[in-house]
């Protein structure tokens, strides 16, 4: 078992070794603060699993050495369209209502953390992927520039304020294309920007650049890739067949893309660097949901097993985060934009259901959901109630919401999920289905 198997859990053990030295993320009382309002760099990456991305050197140099890690994060909803727009919301999916990939029309945009900072003063830009199915010839409500993409590495179309044109290697053109919307905040100093950077790696068809094409990555697999018998798994599950050579092949094609990114994102810190900004501006990485490389059988993302639910989260703004820090608490998604919000200042203009993890409060659990979406093929609706390192409880749901199948896994002893305690007709804890019924209602400092 190598380091990137073990890391992707973040696991029980971490929390416990780590709980009472990682502290707050607020530096000591009466360091040097830095400018009230900083620049806002907020950079996605899609499908990435935590651990996959330290074979970014170059940027763990960076915001993992000089900043503060969450390896305990998870997305509510590992799906590209709903995770983003829980993302930019600080809201659940059941309160911004974008459930499906195609449902961003239902989106409310004056809801976002690019609303209210554009409202507070802050320049905004949104470069590369930001939802699937956004027009991309339209300006996203939020923003004043936008250059946005599909999708695609090679050729890839991307629509630059409302021009289409074919660009070469989309990862590499992502990263001079922000470096290009900071030259223009720039020219007004006094201003501060935020600018969202969404890429399209390490998501399929996992098309690297020439130089890394043949770079390979050696791993054993996990427990639960070596997963034989699944009886006491729903039965959705035991529909799928993946192996570990097709779960390795998987991996190996993700990480090869993610060397790129790490070139691209190098590109802006030098860039940030030569203008003498880097001190003024808070960096957040992360991705919108993880994939699984073959645990449970089981092909991609859009499940509540944690390799489709475990992200990696970067924070890095000098002087106020702790450097070279892993906070083991369990965050979410949900907390980026409160988090970021008040790091400018604000307080949300409307109910956020996250927290800002730049202050000391801990979750012991939250709710994490899925509906079925045809886009995605025919992973069924679900919820779950989770707590990091201790327990895990889903439900499944047929069409007309009716309870069908469930799971309880004790994580103490069994952080691999390989058995289902409730599959020999057990019964959960008492009051954990009332209490997921009860998050799957919750709104604002309700969300558990």
């Amino acid at each position: 078992m190598n380091s990137f198997s073990w890391r992707a859990r973040g696991g029980a053990a971490l929390a416990v070794l780590l709980a009472g030295v990682a502290g707050f993320v607020f530096i000591r009382p009466g360091a040097a603060a830095a400018p009230p309002r900083p620049n806002i760099l907020l950079l996605v990456l899609d499908d990435a699993r935590t651990g996959s991305t330290e074979v970014m050197s170059k940027m763990e140099g960076w915001l993992r050495r000089d900043g503060t890690y969450f390896p305990n994060t998870v997305a509510t909803t590992p799906s590209c369209c709903p995770s983003r727009a829980s993302l930019l919301s600080g809201r659940h999916t059941h309160n911004h209502g974008v459930n499906q990939q195609d449902a961003i029309g239902r989106y409310d945009h004056r809801r976002t953390i690019q609303h209210d900072l554009k409202a507070a003063g802050y320049g905004t830009a949104a470069v590369g992927k930001l939802f699937n199915r956004w027009p991309l010839e339209e300006r996203p409500p939020g923003f004043d520039h936008w250059a946005l993409t599909h999708g695609g590495y090679d050729g890839a179309w991307f629509s630059i304020e409302g021009k289409s044109r074919r660009v070469g290697y989309s990862t590499t053109f992502i990263g001079e294309q922000v470096n290009r919307y900071l030259d223009g905040f720039e020219s007004d100093d006094a201003r501060p920007w935020f600018v969202y950077a969404g890429f399209t790696a390490p998501h399929s068809p996992y098309t690297p650049e020439d130089r890394y094409a043949k770079r390979s990555f050696p791993w054993d697999g996990n427990p639960a890739v070596r997963e034989t018998d699944r009886r006491d798994k729903p039965s959705w599950v035991r529909k799928y067949s993946v192996g570990f050579e097709e779960g390795r092949a998987t991996r190996t094609a993700q990480l090869r893309t993610l060397l790129s990114v790490d070139d691209a994102v190098e590109s802006v810190r030098q860039h940030l660097a030569a203008r003498g900004e880097l001190e003024n501006t808070l960096v957040v990485l992360l991705s919108d949901n993880g994939k699984a490389w073959g645990e449970h059988g089981l092909p991609g993302k859009f499940t509540p097993y944690l390799e489709s639910v475990n992200v990696p989260v970067y924070l890095w703004w000098p002087g106020h985060v702790r450097a070279g820090a892993a906070d083991p608490r369990m965050a979410a998604l949900v907390d980026v934009t409160p988090t970021l919000l008040a790091a400018a200042g604000l307080r949300p203009s409307y109910e956020v259901d996250g927290r800002s993890l730049l202050g000391p409060s801990r979750r012991e659990r939250i709710l994490m959901e899925y509906w079925r979406d045809p886009a995605n093929g025919s992973f069924p609706t679900w919820a779950s109630l989770f707590a990091w390192g201790r327990y895990q409880y889903t439900e499944y749901y047929d069409a007309d919401g009716r309870r069908t199948e469930r799971e309880y896994y004790d994580l103490t002893t069994d952080p691999w999920q390989l058995t289902n305690r409730l599959a020999g007709g057990e019964e959960p804890p008492a009051g954990l289905a009332e209490a997921l019924a009860g998050q799957r209602r919750c709104a604002g400092s309700g969300c558990a």
